[in-house]
């Protein structure tokens, strides 16, 4: 294993109308000693012929016998990866061109595993959004805060080989995929945080963060697997489930369940209260109000 090489996985679905500026967004980067490993999840589109004209030796084309998701398509990658350290792109998203190079010096300054950098959210229309996360400037970021506080977002993500090679991507997770394998590489390895935005992510009409009810399921998940710490702090709990409630009502639901659990757990007159507007309808109303 070449210990300066960095793998860089871009997994893809019919993307063949922008895989090309991703593409370039990797290999132009200011750091050049990588393989850029390209999963097509069985595209029905020209993704093939796509990336069959760029004349670039370190592109390695892996096309998958099934649609299988994108955490499959990743964890393909994963496994083909010859690189000593791991970086994720997504086929709609661009890297700024010294993502890598400074990612790369942020990991050996601060002795982390993985690191985490900012991003700037778009529209497909190219129209500002957001950052993300917003507010965040710790660099050592432990399981609970973790827990507390979503930061991650696969494109963001780079780290040691044997980190990603142990801690695969949960395939079952069907949305937040991202913050469930930083939750899970976060209790076996040092996770950072680089305050510096080093990706453009742009949100596509048909990308899963359009589906709220995907958001709900998955969090049912991520609390099977980590319900044990949550419960264990009233600021976790009352995180956690104040993001769960946002996904329910996003979906055209009424947080009742995750109302009373907290009103159950943690009574207090805040929580009594919330787990009453849930009932009648009025958290929500609330919530559409305050998020139009």
């Amino acid at each position: 294993m070449n210990e300066s090489l960095i793998s860089v996985i871009i997994p893809s679905y019919n993307r063949g109308r922008m895989i090309l500026d991703s593409v370039k967004s990797v290999l132009s980067q200011t750091y050049q000693n990588i393989e850029l490993i390209i999963v097509d999840d069985c595209s029905t589109d020209d993704t093939q012929s796509v990336i069959s004209e760029i004349k670039d030796s370190r592109i390695k084309y892996v096309k998958l016998t099934k649609n299988s998701g994108a955490c499959t398509a990743r964890n393909t990658g994963i496994q083909n990866a010859a690189g000593n350290y791991i970086a994720f792109n997504d086929s709609d998203d661009q890297w700024h061109k010294d993502k890598l190079e400074k990612q790369l010096a942020f990991l050996s300054d601060t002795g982390a595993d993985v690191a985490i950098c900012g991003m700037e959210c778009r529209s497909d229309k190219n129209e500002f959004l957001h950052n993300f996360p917003e507010n965040m400037t710790e660099c050592y970021i432990s399981y609970e805060n973790l827990l507390k506080y979503n930061c991650a977002s696969t494109q963001t993500l780079f780290g040691k080989s044997e980190c990603f090679k142990a801690v695969p991507f949960d395939a079952s997770m069907p949305r937040l995929q991202d913050w469930d394998e930083v939750l899970r590489l976060a209790q076996k390895y040092q996770v950072a945080y680089q305050n510096e935005i080093l990706v453009n992510t742009y949100i596509q009409k048909d990308s899963i963060s359009t589906h709220p009810e995907k958001g709900a399921a998955a969090m049912e998940k991520l609390f099977e697997k980590h319900g044990k710490t949550i419960m264990a702090s009233a600021d976790l709990a009352e995180s956690f489930f104040k993001k769960k409630a946002a996904f329910t009502c996003r979906a055209g639901g009424n947080p009742v369940a995750e109302t009373k659990i907290l009103a159950d757990n943690f009574p207090s007159t805040k929580n009594r209260l919330k787990y009453v507007l849930a009932g009648t309808g009025l958290y929500k109303t609330l919530f559409r109000l305050k998020n139009k």
